[in-house]
């Protein structure tokens, strides 16, 4: 009897042992499952733009300014770019790791268009993108992007008109401190539609003092002032080309169908910016300066798909004047380590200094780490500062 209680308790101990580690072993399968290895170098990037210079007068002698009398406009963008792809390669010598990057980028622009002689116009641009980009893990790197965009006078249906914006470039990183870029941009900033090479040249590094030159996009010389603040002067291009809907009988030229009219407008800005960076999650941005060089058009509608640029019957060129330009930029997501890769930076500046939608907006290199000036030893907060939690997987 002794014996057989001896047994069945050793068995009861057997048996809730064995289930008490299965339920600890599935609790352990379970965690494993939640917690998922960091997918992408990219985050879910979402941002918001506004830019508007002030009023100006038209010049009085022409006979479509005189109907139109004063010119004002402001722009309001907003857009993401969202990584969907990544996949990394060992290269042969299993020290360096290539990458590919696929993302979907989308953008939204409202422009607000005051002539003082007609009526209020709303102009808006809709665009859903693909960009790629390909990173051998040595110099070389590859962009691609394909930005179609829907253009129209908002309230007029049959003012919608579709474009394709496009860009390729090669970006050979020469070492850390100087790189150039090559390549072929389908570009509408201008106020027209043109075909244009891109070049490119950064001299400095990308996370500290640099003076990148990129045609034709902008020129910036950038300066971070610590950790949460980054400055620049720039000047770029600032514009784009829309559809307008001409209910005032806007009277071009002979032509007989004008009930429809594309409307180009380039400025060429120039001015100082403030990146403050509270968060690795969040920025925002705040910039003036001057808008010169400015020009407005309008073109008859053309219905033929050429590669050519638009012959525009009315153009006036404006007066220079000031102008204000505030952005956030939201950041979502865990991403794969990029400290000290300058391969990965020179990525997310092509990514970050190219828009979806070609608008002109740059929403700043918030999400490349500026590099500490001296750490400090036996400071463990130094340290920590250089390990990212959303790097650990």
């Amino acid at each position: 009897m002794y014996k057989t209680r001896i047994y069945n308790t050793a068995m009861c101990l057997l048996v809730g042992f064995v289930f008490i580690n299965t339920k600890l072993l599935a609790f352990k399968n379970d965690s494993v499952k939640i917690i998922r290895p960091v997918k992408h170098y990219y985050n879910h990037t979402y941002y918001s733009d506004f830019y508007s210079p002030f009023k100006r007068d038209l010049d009085t002698t022409n006979l479509v300014s005189k109907k139109l009398k004063s010119y004002n406009v402001s722009q309001l963008s907003i857009g993401f770019n969202i990584p969907i792809v990544t996949k990394d390669f060992y290269n042969k010598d299993s020290t360096t790791i290539s990458n590919i990057h696929f993302l979907l980028t989308g953008n939204y622009s409202s422009i607000n268009l005051q002539f003082a002689g007609i009526q209020k116009h709303r102009l808006t641009k809709t665009s859903i993108g693909f960009r790629g980009l390909y990173n051998n893990g040595k110099k070389s790197l590859f962009f691609v992007e394909l930005s179609p965009f829907s253009t129209q006078d908002r309230g007029y249906r049959n003012t919608r008109v579709t474009r394709i914006a496009a860009t390729v470039l090669y970006n050979c990183s020469v070492n850390d401190y100087f790189s150039f870029r090559v390549g072929f941009t389908r570009s509408y900033l201008w106020g027209n539609q043109f075909h244009l090479p891109y070049i490119g040249i950064r001299v400095g590094k990308l996370d500290k003092i640099n003076f990148n030159i990129q045609f034709p996009r902008s020129i910036t010389f950038n300066v971070p002032i610590g950790k949460h603040i980054r400055t620049s002067l720039f000047t770029k291009p600032q514009g784009g080309l829309y559809t307008f809907a001409n209910t005032d009988s806007i009277q071009l030229g002979n032509i007989n169908d004008n009930k429809i009219l594309y409307f180009g407008r380039y400025e060429f800005i120039a001015g100082a910016r403030v990146d403050i960076l509270p968060s690795k999650h969040f920025n925002f941005y705040l910039a003036s300066g001057f808008t010169t060089q400015n020009s407005i058009t309008f073109y008859p509608k053309n219905k033929s798909n050429s590669f050519n640029t638009y012959d525009n019957f009315y153009k006036e060129k404006i007066g220079s004047s000031l102008f204000v330009n505030v952005g956030l930029v939201f950041r979502f997501g865990k991403t794969k380590s990029i400290y000290n890769n300058s391969q990965l930076y020179n990525g997310l500046d092509i990514n970050n200094s190219n828009d979806s939608g070609d608008n002109g907006v740059n929403i700043g290199n918030g999400n490349i780490p500026v590099a500490p000036k001296k750490m400090k030893k036996n400071n463990i907060d130094d340290v920590l500062d250089l390990i990212e939690t959303q790097d650990m997987y």
